[in-house]
């Protein structure tokens, strides 16, 4: 580990110093009231922009515009979106672990290059198709379904100019999930939904629909920050506000999500969580390592009964 995970140790035991004083003092009351009157005035903490008066689903027309100005960049690996190419190296491994783990795939093949042959899967939000074309590496076919129609034309493509090996293993749709599930409940053996909860409001439609498509034993993958002021800090005021390396508006505190309420919905809908791993991005080094301690960004893994 480089010298910044001992500043993120630290913020992380300031911050739930701070954390504890507000709950104490109900502080955040005092918070809403003064952001009900003036507005939002502590930067990433409530997304005010207009939002549809009565959604049918998880999709966000507002997020949707807003991550189509990412296309330009997204498969850039230097670029803003470089931390997203080098999250293999957690994402990857929490789904060949958790695919082992219930008998899906067998242990001693984690460390193939086919691990994941014959394994259908389905990303919930795929975006540019940097995780679909990581899986499918391995051997797994997936079918990437997004509500963006410019990250699935740019997800296509990437497939077709720079990762046409993989043509036979990957298709893209420009859907949402719960669009998808009425024709394919029932029909994946795991449902990888990354980054996605962050962006959405309607949390529960969005699990329901990944919970649906299971098969009975298949695996849910979620990935995404947790609601805490760490997380706040190191994913929304770092990037946006002080590196100032991807649009300001991208994350909002309020959108974040603990892994205690993710689990509480996936259970609603026949899924027990299984584990919950911590993550840490190590900004020096732009490599990612599963730790201890989930308070920032996390892997969930749930099974369906």
């Amino acid at each position: 580990m480089s010298p910044y995970y001992g500043m993120y140790v630290v913020l992380g035991l300031v911050f739930k110093i701070l954390e504890t004083v507000i709950k104490v003092l109900k502080l955040n009351s005092v918070v809403k009231a003064l952001e009900a009157q003036f507005g939002n005035f502590i930067i990433g903490l409530n997304d005010n922009r207009p939002k549809e008066a009565a959604p049918k689903d998880s999709v966000s027309k507002t997020e949707i515009e807003h991550l189509a100005k990412m296309v330009e960049f997204w498969w850039d690996t230097k670029g803003p979106a470089r931390m997203l190419h080098t999250f293999y190296q957690v994402r990857v491994p929490l789904v060949l672990e958790g695919l082992a783990d219930t008998g899906r795939i067998a242990k001693a093949d984690i460390t193939k290059q086919d691990a994941l042959k014959g394994v259908r899967i389905l990303e919930a939000g795929c975006g540019g198709g940097v995780l679909a074309e990581d899986l499918a590496r391995l051997g797994a076919y997936v079918v990437g379904v997004d509500p963006g129609k410019e990250m699935i034309d740019l997800a296509k493509t990437h497939l077709d100019t720079k990762s046409s090996e993989l043509k036979n293993l990957i298709e893209y749709h420009d859907i949402t999930v719960e669009e998808h599930v009425k024709k394919f409940a029932g029909t994946y053996d795991a449902i990888v939904c990354s980054e996605v909860m962050e962006h959405v409001d309607e949390k529960e439609s969005i699990l329901a629909a990944c919970c649906r498509c299971l098969k009975p034993g298949g695996s849910l993958f979620v990935t995404t920050e947790n609601q805490t002021m760490l997380a706040w800090f190191v994913f929304i005021i770092i990037p946006e506000y002080i590196l100032k390396f991807i649009p300001k508006g991208t994350h909002f505190y309020e959108k974040f999500v603990s892994p205690h309420v993710i689990s509480k919905i996936a259970s609603k809908y026949g899924c027990k969580t299984r584990s919950v791993r911590g993550f840490f991005y190590d900004r020096l080094y732009n490599s990612w390592n599963f730790i201890d301690n989930d308070d920032c960004n996390y892997g969930l893994h749930a099974v369906k009964e």
